[in-house]
């Protein structure tokens, strides 16, 4: 006899064009750590008297249909799941940058190869392939510039070049905007390059918080052993939430609420579509507040709700009539070692304060969440033994007027948008 088995489970994943109709067509395949989405109907009972002590059957009560999905954070995948918190992203294509800092003039003989294009600096007039020196490292620096936008050849003309004022570094952006950039390579005999490639091209998802309606999806889990699928729809998104820590695998919590559940023999979900899955892991994440990391920080936490309300109307079938967002809320925690009363003074003074959180993978690969104006508790500091004396900030989001909203999601990719609008 067939048993299932969470190893050979499925979760697909589709866009609805009407809530609550089953989407059509070829789902997403996507990866899941746990899901305990489902439809549950309670029993009531029966009131009557009159009929003896013995119970009459008991009734049936509306059927409720949530639960939480646990993903990885995938740079890809997870594009899905935040368009399903807070709607539609506003993409564009971003382009690779990079940079060598001078750290000191060149001498004669040192190198940098640029796209595999290697260019020598000379004393004196320079030929083909070189770099005079110039007085200090600022006008060497002007001199490089000058060459490399100057030049013809294919592999260098692929980007433009500049020095950012007031400093010795020379700064490449790649002139394709998009994922196509990260291959540019950089070398330096002596001088400091900012990565083998330039770094950061792609696309930009940027999710922004408070949007007025939100889509609702088809999701099915099947368990192929027996068979049994189970489409549920009408699914909206009701919470995401992240955990920071120093080691482990990177996870998101989606809270999702359902309005039906329909069980299959087989799967609905046409042939799933498989985007190029990348794991991160814990050790690639970083919170900071003012662009600076947070000193002595142990751990971290970041949710977002748009606290939907079940449309519970009275109808024959027992479902909701739908899941609508009312006042959203950030929340979350971060843990420090107590080193300095920077953060203690920020709640004291109930000063705001921003809050970044982010992972990245590699070039071109990452996520970074900002909450734009967040409050911290003053919080109790108590020395329990002998070790570090630890402090805990549960904080909350608010809108930030200049910003426009309480939080930004910047997902950046090689996906062009079209797999999530």
């Amino acid at each position: 006899m067939a048993r299932a088995y969470g190893s050979s489970a499925g979760l697909l994943l589709k866009r609805e064009s009407t809530y609550g109709t089953r989407a059509t067509g070829n789902y997403f395949k996507m990866p899941f750590t746990s899901c305990n989405l489902g439809s549950e109907q309670g029993l009531i009972d029966d009131p009557v008297l009159g009929l003896g002590r013995d119970p009459a059957q008991p009734l049936l009560d509306v059927i409720n249909n949530d639960g939480d999905i646990v993903v990885p954070v995938d740079p890809r995948y997870l594009g899905l799941w935040l368009t399903g918190i807070f709607g539609n992203p506003d993409t564009d294509p971003v382009a690779a940058e990079g940079y060598i800092d001078f750290a000191a003039n060149p001498v004669a003989g040192d190198t940098i190869t640029v796209n595999g294009v290697e260019f020598t600096f000379v004393d004196g007039t320079a030929g083909a392939g070189e770099i005079e020196i110039q007085s200090t490292a600022i006008q060497t620096v002007d001199a490089l510039v000058s060459a490399l936008n100057a030049s013809s050849d294919d592999d260098v003309n692929d980007a433009t070049y500049s020095r950012p004022s007031t400093t010795q570094r020379l700064k490449i952006v790649h002139d394709t905007a998009g994922a196509s950039g990260n291959a540019f390579t950089l070398a330096a005999s002596r001088a400091a390059v900012s990565g083998p490639t330039l770094t950061g091209g792609g696309y930009a998802h940027v999710f922004k918080s408070g949007a007025s309606s939100l889509p609702s999806y088809s999701v099915e889990v099947g368990l192929p052993q027996i068979p049994a699928y189970f489409m549920h729809t009408g699914v909206a998104m009701n919470s995401i939430s992240f955990d920071f820590q120093r080691s482990g695998a990177a996870a998101a919590t989606v809270n999702a609420i359902a309005q039906g559940e329909t069980r299959f023999n087989g799967s609905m979900g046409g042939t799933p579509t498989e985007l190029t899955f990348a794991r991160i892991s814990q050790f690639q994440g970083a919170i900071k507040s003012g662009g600076e990391r947070i000193a002595n920080l142990t751990a971290g936490s970041v949710s977002y709700s748009n606290n939907m309300e079940r449309i519970e109307t009275i109808r024959d079938d027992g479902l909701i009539d739908g899941a609508d967002p009312t006042i959203a809320a950030l929340t979350g925690s971060i843990d420090v070692r107590f080193a300095d009363t920077t953060l203690i003074d920020a709640a004291s003074g109930g000063q705001p304060v921003d809050l970044e959180f982010s992972y990245v993978l590699a070039a071109g690969l990452s996520l970074k969440i900002t909450a734009h104006e967040v409050y911290l508790p003053k919080p109790k500091l108590a020395v329990t033994g002998p070790g570090g004396v630890q402090a805990s900030f549960d904080f909350r989001g608010a809108r930030n007027v200049a910003a426009g909203q309480m939080v930004t999601v910047t997902l950046l990719n090689d996906l062009d948008g079209t797999q999530y609008a």
